[in-house]
């Protein structure tokens, strides 16, 4: 009965020195992360409901801010686009030269224009930093369609309103870690002039035969891929 007892007190000091190192390292994520712009546009961005710091973004959006400055693109919160589209595709793999990219779709007046970004990119997980190392940048053009079909076929597949994976009712059960593994992970940011979203998944085909939403991210990505072969050119490129 006494070892059970310095069991049970060893399982409880534990866990409050696990406990306490989470909320250390959740409050200095909270003085690292970016914060939320202000805006006239209604924004959606998903936010940590766990955590005894409260409105703190989810981190997959921070390291697409990062990002962005460092590619000097512009800031889809307080953009004026017609339409702006950008899926950030980041492989987990290592820390060091972290193969990733980033397909954006934007719409000026009349006017449409598509790129594609592949880079690689160091991580520091302490700093919670994604550095940018090198980079190449595709012009980017349907190929079997035009691009009003295209930005139909993605909104189809409701692009601009399919929640983050997180958010779906029983997609993450039991003892189900969300995001701890080095599969791909697709964050979005879809932007008017009047809103802006942004959601991710991580892993679509874990549960994709259970759940409408990963297959409606896996039709989205082949579309992007018939039209662009995204997927194609960035294996040649980090083969090379």
């Amino acid at each position: 009965m006494k070892n059970m007892k310095i069991f049970i007190v060893l399982i409880l000091i534990l866990i409050h020195a696990e406990s306490y190192s989470q909320l250390t390292f959740i409050e200095k994520k909270h003085r690292l992360l970016t914060k939320i712009p202000a805006s006239e546009k209604s924004i959606d961005i998903p936010r940590y409901s766990n955590l005894t710091i409260k409105n703190i973004p989810f981190v997959y959006w921070h390291f697409c801010k990062q990002k962005e400055k460092q590619l000097s693109l512009s800031s889809p919160e307080q953009g004026k686009d017609s339409l702006l589209i950008r899926i950030w595709i980041t492989n987990p793999i290592g820390k060091k030269g972290q193969p990733a990219g980033l397909i954006e779709i934007k719409k000026e007046s009349t006017n449409w224009a598509g790129k594609l970004f592949l880079f690689e990119v160091n991580v520091d997980r302490r700093n919670v930093t994604e550095t940018i190392i090198n980079k190449k940048i595709i012009d980017l053009e349907p190929r079997k369609s035009n691009w009003r079909n295209l930005i139909d076929s993605l909104f189809h597949y409701k692009i601009d309103s399919l929640p983050t994976d997180d958010f779906i009712p029983n997609y993450y059960t039991g003892t189900q870690e969300p995001y701890s593994n080095n599969l791909q992970t697709f964050s979005f940011e879809i932007s008017t002039k009047t809103s802006y979203r942004f959601y991710q998944y991580n892993n679509i085909h874990r549960a994709i035969e259970r759940f409408w939403q990963p297959k409606n991210v896996e039709a989205i990505l082949d579309i992007l891929e018939r039209e662009f072969k995204w997927d194609s050119i960035g294996r040649e490129y980090f083969k090379e």
